[in-house]
């Protein structure tokens, strides 16, 4: 069973993995964007998108954003119908909390640069980032309706881990190893 996150960098992404990696399962995080690069690859070659990672359970802040390439968005159903014993985090946060946050990484710098290759302002970037995290989540929503059991929404600012821990107790994870990682 693999554990797939799928909120958006910027809601938790490294301290869900931290805390999955210190209960020793081996996880997977960002990797400079080739989780992304690998699972888009692999999906237009017709192959299993985690091919490349066989040895790993958790998954975590798969984007290329110098790409505009989201495999949380745009692969999280393909990855449900490749790999069905799998369990999905939708991990969100206020969505203006998350924006400022956004907005405040790597000292701005990640907000600049995203507004470079998509050719916007600030103010632009930021409405579109409202509108893809409305989308994302009612899309997740949608998708997961008639599926809850393979569906957790853990909110970063509100929930316990323990909402986490209860949802996936194959694992017997331990609550003490969740910390809020920058």
């Amino acid at each position: 069973m693999r554990i797939i996150i799928i909120g958006f960098n910027r809601t938790g992404t490294k301290s869900l993995d931290n805390f999955f990696s210190k209960n020793g399962l081996k996880t997977k995080h960002w990797d400079q964007g080739r989780i992304a690069r690998k699972i888009k690859r692999n999906f237009l070659e017709g192959k299993p998108l985690l091919k490349d990672y066989n040895d790993y359970l958790v998954f975590s802040d798969m984007e290329d954003y110098k790409r505009l390439n989201y495999a949380h968005i745009d692969y999280y159903k393909e990855l449900y119908k490749q790999y069905p014993t799998s369990k999905f985090i939708l991990n969100i946060r206020d969505m203006e909390n998350w924006i400022k946050s956004r907005n405040n990484h790597l000292k701005g710098w990640y907000v600049k640069e995203l507004c470079k290759i998509i050719g916007c302002n600030k103010e632009e970037l930021n409405n579109r980032w409202r509108k893809e995290f409305i989308e994302h989540c009612k899309d997740v929503f949608d998708f997961f309706k008639d599926k809850k059991d393979k569906l957790i929404v853990f909110n970063i600012e509100k929930d316990k881990i323990n909402k986490i821990i209860n949802f996936i107790p194959e694992y017997k994870l331990n609550a003490e190893y969740y910390e809020h990682i920058r």
